[in-house]
């Protein structure tokens, strides 16, 4: 076994046999079934009933009414939608696929925003990688062995991952278990709805969505512990690793909302980590692209790993 393996099994021992690793399983769980029971109380009773057509055939047509008589007062985004609903509720009504249903997927389409609590729990993880190495005073223990200070480096950032890995899967396969709990496998097979580039609508798989969903939480999940892990390479208090840790990412989104009048607001990290943005077609800034966000995106995540790897290799561990 290599000596990059042997350290990436350390740290893994070192983060499972906490007790504190496993209370924040326990959050998680406990989180995800707290929503998944609140989404299940507060149904609406329109699901269960009957008339469903009817009241998509009169949603139809109150929105035809306001495309009539309210047209020179709506943008072309507001009535582009509006004409898009009536296609996908004609849609609905004619291939007897009730849109309103409760089904598996709306929990496990919900989990993707516990994606935060995912980053959060993971950020705590990866904060505090090298400043309890400090604290503890194990940091020379560890240096003196015949791994080099780089190899060290990277083994706690894949532990760190590997940990996120774990809580994402964990999340995804709690909030499917939930689903189908609460509401059965009959929406199983129920299929997505969406409009194509050709105006026509189309059938889609809701387990593609549900992965498309947490692959862009992923991406904001990979930056948000990358910055956290870099932080805690530069810092040796856990506290003030956790703290900054935090402190970007409940703060980061306020920033760029505040900011978004500025051009120069785009090259923020921020401003570019949901990349949902483009799938909604909706960026921070109207001359952004997905290539430009990805293309910042890569330079933050390079610059935080060269930062990460200059104060651990330089740093001096004799006091």
């Amino acid at each position: 076994m290599s000596s990059l393996s042997m350290l990436v099994r350390n740290e893994n021992t070192k983060i499972y046999r906490r007790p504190r690793t496993w209370a924040m399983v326990g959050i998680l769980i406990m989180a995800l079934a707290l929503m998944a029971g609140l989404m299940k109380w507060d149904e609406p009773s329109r699901d269960s009933s009957g008339n469903w057509k009817q009241e998509l055939a009169q949603a139809n047509e109150h929105t035809r009414q306001s495309l009539t008589e309210e047209a020179d007062r709506l943008s072309p985004d507001m009535i582009e939608a509006m004409e898009e609903n009536i296609l996908l509720n004609e849609y609905a009504i004619e291939h007897d696929i009730n849109p309103r249903e409760n089904t598996m997927w709306d929990i496990v389409n919900a989990s993707s925003y516990m994606i935060i609590l995912v980053t959060l729990l993971t950020v705590v993880i990866a904060a505090d990688m090298f400043a309890a190495e400090f604290s503890w005073g194990t940091i020379k223990l560890l240096l003196v062995g015949p791994a080099s200070r780089t190899k060290v480096l990277v083994s706690k950032y894949i532990s760190s991952l590997l940990f996120a890995l774990f809580l994402l899967v964990l999340n995804f396969i709690v909030a499917l278990a939930l689903g189908a709990g609460l509401e059965g496998f009959d929406g199983l097979s129920k299929p997505l709805l969406t409009i194509g580039a050709d105006g026509a609508v189309h059938e889609g798989s809701m387990l593609i969505d549900s992965l498309q969903r947490y692959g862009y939480a992923v991406v904001q999940l990979v930056m948000y512990v990358t910055m956290a892990f870099m932080i805690s390479a530069s810092f040796r208090s856990s506290a003030m690793a956790i703290a900054f840790s935090l402190l970007f990412i409940l703060a980061g989104n306020t920033l760029v909302g505040i900011l978004s009048r500025y051009e120069w607001v785009k090259y923020l990290m921020f401003a570019n980590v949901d990349l949902s943005q483009y799938a909604g077609g909706s960026p921070i800034r109207p001359e952004m692209t997905l290539t430009f966000s990805i293309g910042i995106l890569a330079a933050y995540y390079a610059l935080f790993h060269f930062i990460a790897w200059i104060m651990f290799t330089k740093r001096d561990v004799a006091g």
